[in-house]
């Protein structure tokens, strides 16, 4: 996010996000969170190591993650974490981390080897990402139904949780593979999708100030996608905050120029022009 003009503060409806605290992940012995700092909560506690880091044993368990997490094949996963080994040697390197790791979390029945194939036990393990794809192919459903009462809270709910989750691109703090950089990117845009469509939904509700949120932390997220600013700025015109809306529309020019070399669209600058109108009067 660049820093020369600051987005609108995000008042984010959303309680705060504690590992264990969520009925949902609580009966999960084992969390996960991928998405920004990478952390793992065994039986409601924090793991953390001394001097020395479990780091191919985590690179290990990271890679599964980004892979799916469920039945994918040991040998591919050697490949990438040993590059320089192979056969017999990358598969004692593989089973003697696989040892480690689960050492390190606690329990062998995290970790699943069947065949050939490693799996994350789904019944013991939850882990950030899977929730987020549930939430959002929950979501995708609910937007195409009527809007009755107990759908509209659902996707309240829905939309409060993915903002929770959503803490960060994934595997944004670590070392980036070719193996992460593909579900980073793909998860990014269904979250910046997500967030379009939550708040087009609230805007089609006549719900604009529900809506900012979303944009917000669209842009926090993505940056560079306009049509954030462009919903945002309108969102807080209809809203009375023209100032807010006003400095968004700077930030757009400034983060537009910076990392692309461009200026706003003519729709984003027709959408400047005309929230300064409605605030020369006022001046005046």
């Amino acid at each position: 996010m660049h820093e020369a003009c600051k987005l609108p503060p995000m008042r984010n409806p959303a309680a705060e996000d504690i590992p264990g605290r969520n009925p949902a992940r609580a009966a999960y012995r084992l969390q996960i969170y991928t998405l920004g700092h990478f952390t793992i909560v065994a039986d409601g506690q924090q793991l953390r190591h001394g001097r020395k880091s479990p780091g191919k044993s985590l690179q290990l368990l990271k890679a599964l993650i980004a892979f799916g997490g469920r039945h994918v094949e040991a040998d591919n996963l050697a490949v990438i974490i040993w590059p320089g080994k192979e056969g017999e040697l990358a598969q004692r390197a593989l089973e003697s981390t696989l040892h480690r790791l689960r050492k390190y979390l606690g329990d062998d029945r995290y970790l699943l080897l069947d065949d050939g194939m490693l799996t994350l036990n789904s019944d013991l393990v939850w882990v950030d990402v899977w929730d987020f794809e549930r939430q959002l192919t929950t979501l995708r459903g609910l937007l195409l139904q009527p809007a009755h009462p107990a759908t509209v809270t659902r996707i309240s709910a829905i939309g409060d949780r993915l903002m929770c989750i959503y803490q960060g691109n994934f595997l944004s703090r670590e070392q980036p593979g070719s193996w992460s950089v593909l579900l980073e990117e793909c998860l990014r845009r269904r979250f910046v999708d997500g967030m379009l469509a939550l708040g087009r939904f609230w805007e089609e509700r006549g719900l604009p100030a529900k809506a900012v949120f979303f944009y917000q932390k669209g842009i926090v997220v993505d940056d560079l996608v306009e049509t954030f600013y462009q919903r945002l700025m309108t969102c807080l015109d209809e809203t009375g905050r023209q100032p807010e809306a006003i400095d968004c529309y700077r930030l757009c020019r400034h983060v537009l120029a910076v990392a692309l070399g461009q200026q706003p669209t003519e729709e984003t600058q027709q959408i400047y022009r005309s929230i300064i109108s409605h605030c020369l009067p006022r001046a005046s």
